[in-house]
């Protein structure tokens, strides 16, 4: 029985190695076994069961923590591991400072990161609509739509 060749455009088989034409013609007749996996995996599927168990040592003095205490200082946030009577310390620390500063609201100190800076203004811009129509009925040069200039807004306050 002939068999065809075993690539296309190959038609020497000295182009083969001996154990490649063996090993395709066994293939081809079903004859060819697989050599053993021996990566050691099974078939199917495998299931693992994971226990994972976190437990909080306080950082001042290595005996077992309570809480997690979240603070921020010079603009860099912190967290440390405390039981109930160094939290306690901490707080009583504290409490004088926080009674003195002022409260940043929730969204400005979560958001903040070391390279991000986040600014306030301090002072409110007057309405562009209404700006527009003073620029206007002034006989100022002023786009319909888009960036108002600067020098608008400067004679918008000048005037009052």
């Amino acid at each position: 029985m002939r068999h065809p060749p075993l690539y296309k455009g190959i038609q020497k088989k000295a182009a083969l190695s001996r154990h490649s034409r063996k090993v395709g013609i066994a293939a081809r007749q079903g004859r060819h076994k697989r050599p053993p996996d021996r990566g050691g995996r099974r078939k199917g599927p495998i299931s693992v069961a994971q226990r994972v168990v976190v437990t909080l040592s306080d950082d001042i003095d290595g005996g077992e923590a309570a809480e997690t205490v979240a603070f921020g200082l010079d603009g860099k946030m912190y967290e440390i591991d405390l039981n109930a009577a160094n939290a306690k310390k901490l707080r009583k620390a504290l409490a004088p400072y926080l009674a003195a500063g002022r409260k940043l609201p929730a969204r400005v100190t979560a958001g903040r990161s070391a390279t991000a800076t986040s600014y306030t203004h301090t002072a409110l811009a007057p309405d562009p609509a209404a700006v527009r129509a003073w620029a206007q009925s002034n006989k100022m040069d002023v786009p319909a739509r888009g960036r108002i200039p600067k020098r608008v807004y400067e004679a918008f306050h000048a005037a009052g």
